[in-house]
């Protein structure tokens, strides 16, 4: 569905009146628990690993119903455009106190961000400083960059100032700086593509990026034999909620455990 029904150029235009947010779901207890209250919960009462959603600015109203996903309630991407355009005249925007540009968005973890960086198909970049001095210092010129249209969405961020978060990254030398990595097909490992250094000037960092970004090939996975062999191979992922078992319907019969995304 992302490839042809969330990719169109229109859509992704209109999608910058927005602000998008990608629920961690079974990551976050706090997100989980707002999520049963706000708008995914079920009839049996268990929360699902996705689902779609707009609401208000306040984060209060449904707009629109609560579904599995966009194709749920718009019959093709043109239809979600004309009614994202509606909705966005009807909540003109307001200047804040930190614009777009000022912020990266940022997984809550060093190993969340690879994770979500393979489903995704994506690098994972991670910013990494002795302290949180550094670390703001790391984020001010990355925002800088990644917003351009040539770089958003092409990348999943995290940071960190403890090393010990990158022990299952190879190739990891810097102490201080912006690492690129690309995680393994199951998002538990990753390899460094690019280290860069913290006093890259902002033209060498775009120019790195946009190289990455541009070159980068993702591990294309069918999905039921991913997860036989990650079965096989005991690839496991630990989330922070647990995971409800869930049956499958009668005509599919057998039961179905509701797993982590990958």
């Amino acid at each position: 569905m992302d490839r042809s029904f969330l990719s169109g150029n229109q859509l992704i235009r209109i999608s910058r009146a927005f602000v998008c947010i990608r629920t961690a779901t079974y990551e976050d207890k706090q997100e989980s628990d707002f999520l049963k209250w706000a708008f995914l919960r079920q009839p049996e009462g268990k929360l699902r690993n996705f689902g779609f959603c707009i609401l208000s600015p306040d984060g209060k109203t449904q707009l629109r119903r609560s579904v599995r996903g966009p194709n749920f309630v718009y019959t093709n991407s043109n239809a979600m455009v004309a009614d994202l355009r509606m909705i966005a005249k009807q909540y003109p925007e307001k200047k804040t106190v930190k614009e777009p540009s000022q912020i990266i968005p940022q997984m809550k973890s060093v190993r969340l961000g690879i994770n979500v960086a393979s489903c995704e198909g994506l690098p994972s970049v991670v910013i990494i400083g002795k302290n949180q001095a550094e670390i703001g210092q790391l984020n001010k010129k990355l925002s800088g960059v990644i917003w351009d249209e040539e770089l958003a969405g092409k990348f999943i961020y995290a940071s960190t100032t403890n090393s010990d978060d990158l022990k299952n990254v190879s190739g990891v030398i810097l102490k201080t700086g912006i690492l690129v990595i690309r995680p393994d097909a199951y998002g538990l490992k990753g390899q460094i593509i690019k280290a860069i250094n913290k006093d890259v000037s902002r033209d060498d960092l775009k120019n790195i990026l946009s190289h990455v970004a541009n070159t980068f090939t993702r591990n294309w996975k069918i999905h039921r034999l991913h997860v036989r062999n990650g079965r096989q191979n005991g690839k496991i992922w630990e989330t922070e909620v647990p995971v409800p078992n869930r049956r499958r319907s009668p005509n599919r019969g057998g039961i179905e455990v509701q797993r982590p995304r990958r």
